[in-house]
């Protein structure tokens, strides 16, 4: 009966679309345009899970494509790898009146390589057409067929696939072998899908959803957008069957398939670890020996093929060649501490400057990135970026902090959260010192040490080369003109994540001369101006994902020939998005100190408290921007 159901509504649905669907723009309602790139008029699968290794996926997409900015939402691509093929692919082109321009066939479609250009080894591979529309806009429509042996994956269902898209109809049919136990869970504000569920099969569908534009301190996307994503109790990953009745389940399975028996490691090897570490007590201080010695000898290739983009290749294979990918490089750290006697847990996160979790609701193959957690004695853990030869140990601000992750211990999987950056954790202190000639001109040294995600942010410099480097302080002081870069060093403090930058510049015409007068804007050192646009009505929550912390203490030095004529009042703003507040002070005759603190908070806010967020960040740009004049003796 599942399977009948199945042909019957595949049928069903193919006819309907083939024959009677309107391609012209003028079938399209005309609250879907407003604020759109693209209108995906259809986004129609139908997936069949017979058994728990097989997967056939149908798909038929239809987009109008407004303007160029259109273009990237087509979705006129379908990977695969050694364990999926595509049994077909084609696609068809109308114009704006719903007139046939051109059929595609899949002999017509790009074939190569899906590597991401980190990859040593993978099998992935992606078809994809390549077309040039030569008039906007137009309709496009992409079908294809897509058999796998892996079941781990099932694609999810957004209600928007992009910024600047609306959805006209969404229609999305999973027939499944009951016994396999398919699960879903739905994220968003859940008003625009209807769900009908029956014995073995699932059917979704939705209509006429508006374009979601991007906002200023916004969530993510991920999260702003209704998305249902899928997840089967019995699966197959590249041949290997698995369960995930809940993440207990789930990690003995990937410690019993994936991770047991990897972590080989020679003999010479296993000396020269245990050496390193003898007579020292403190575990730490063993691991960070075991980790300074895995930044020396390995670096990170992504390795994607077959069962090895998800099983870590044998710790001795990494000793010897020197490099591997996340999973490979984290079990050999991990085989590492072992020999030292530190204990570690393999740990599976989602990596990206946007925080994005693990769903600890949801067990599932989820993820994209491999790191190790060592955990205390105190109940409280350390995490180990294995991939970064560069990174300090412990260091995850930017990627990985302050999010659930999945770590298979010996018991099986759970859930923790990683390590929460705060504001203050988040700093930047500086310390300059500037001086003004009679004609306007300044020179300037500044002195700034940063730590958090600022460390993150800052500490790519020790990197680069003097012209990146230079780019970087032109494009940072870029409110002061003819600034003239002099000597810069740094000092990276790997053993306290923070970085020292030392800086001189000069410029002319920094202030400006009008008559007896010279009108100075006090703050040469680090002014704010990323306040956002106003917004006629605020659509999405406001979201702060990090906060930082900037305190700031600036030496003046005026000529000697000109007194103060004007010096702005102390400032102070205290809200619950964070504190700003600068003061002055007249340390002598020509020496004045400008102190200056900003805090911002992380934090959600509703959207109804937009204006006051928005209102904060302009006064603390507004005050950044403030002058005193200087007259002549």
């Amino acid at each position: 009966m599942r399977f009948l159901y199945f042909l019957a509504l595949l049928g069903f649905t193919s006819v309907m679309y083939s024959q009677d669907f309107n391609y012209a723009i003028t079938d399209i309602p005309e609250e879907l345009t407003n604020n759109a790139n693209s209108v995906v008029r259809l986004d129609q699968y139908f997936i069949d899970i017979p058994d728990i290794a097989r997967i056939a996926t149908t798909h038929k997409r239809i987009v109008t494509v407004l303007n160029k900015l259109g273009n990237n939402d087509v979705g006129s691509s379908i990977y695969y790898d050694n364990s999926s093929r595509v049994k077909s692919i084609k696609a068809t082109v109308y114009d704006a009146l719903g007139n046939e321009v051109k059929k595609y066939k899949q002999r017509d479609f790009n074939d190569a390589s899906a590597t991401d250009g980190f990859s040593l080894h993978s099998d992935a591979r992606v078809l994809y057409l390549n077309y040039t529309p030569s008039s906007y806009p137009y309709t496009i429509v992409v079908e294809s067929e897509k058999i796998s042996k892996t079941t781990a994956f099932i694609p999810p269902v957004y209600s928007n696939t992009n910024y600047y898209s609306s959805t006209q109809k969404i229609e999305y049919d999973i027939s499944y072998n009951p016994s396999l136990g398919l699960r879903y869970i739905h994220e968003g504000d859940r008003k625009d899908f209807f769900i009908r569920e029956e014995s073995g099969a699932l059917h979704i569908e939705a209509r006429n959803i508006m374009a979601v534009s991007p906002e200023a301190f916004a969530p993510s996307f991920n999260t702003i957008v209704e998305h249902i994503i899928f997840g089967l109790d019995r699966f197959n990953l590249e041949g290997v069957n698995g369960k995930a009745d809940d993440w207990l389940v789930f990690g003995k399975w990937m410690d019993d398939n994936l991770l047991n028996g990897t972590q080989d490691l020679p003999e010479d090897t296993i000396k020269t670890i245990k050496e390193l570490v003898v007579g020292i007590d403190d575990p730490i201080i063993r691991a960070r020996k075991v980790y300074n010695f895995v930044q020396n000898k390995v670096r990170y290739v992504s390795i994607q093929i077959g069962i090895g983009g998800w099983k870590p290749m044998l710790s001795s294979k990494v000793d010897e060649v020197g490099y591997g990918d996340c999973k490979a490089l984290s079990m050999y750290t991990k085989a590492l501490l072992e020999v030292a006697n530190v204990p570690s847990y393999y740990t599976v996160v989602y990596g990206d400057s946007d925080k994005r979790d693990i769903r600890p609701d949801f067990a599932s193959v989820q993820g994209n990135h491999v790191i190790l957690t060592l955990p205390q004695e105190d109940n409280s853990y350390v995490w180990l970026e294995c991939t970064d030869q560069q990174v300090p140990f412990g260091f995850i601000a930017g990627f990985t902090d302050d999010r659930d992750v999945l770590i298979v211990t010996p018991e099986g999987g759970e859930i923790i959260h990683t390590k929460k950056y705060t504001a203050q954790d988040n700093f930047q202190y500086l310390k300059g010192t500037y001086t003004l000639n009679n004609s306007g001109d300044i020179m300037a040294e500044v002195r700034m040490s940063s730590g958090g995600i600022q460390y993150k942010v800052r500490s790519k410099l020790d990197k680069d080369n003097d012209d990146e480097r230079k780019k970087y302080y032109y494009d940072f002081w870029n409110y002061i003109n003819n600034l003239q870069l002099g000597d810069f060093t740094f000092k990276n403090n790997k053993i306290d994540a923070i970085f020292v930058e030392k800086i001189s510049f000069t410029a002319r015409n920094y202030a400006t001369l009008a008559g007896q007068e010279m009108i100075v804007p006090i703050n040469a050192f680090n002014r704010f101006s990323a306040f956002p646009a106003g917004a006629i009505e605020r659509t999405q929550d406001v979201s702060v994902a990090r906060g930082f912390s900037d305190t700031d203490s600036t030496e003046i030095v005026i000529p000697s020939n000109y007194i103060v004529q004007y010096i702005p009042e102390n400032v102070t703003l205290d809200t619950e998005f964070g504190r700003y507040a600068i003061a002055f002070e007249k340390i002598s005759e020509n020496t004045l100190s400008y102190k200056r603190s900003l805090i911002l908070n992380e934090g959600a806010y509703d959207k109804s408290n937009y204006k006051e967020f928005r209102s904060f960040l302009r006064k603390v740009a507004i005050n950044d921007k403030q002058k005193m004049i200087l007259v002549s003796k």
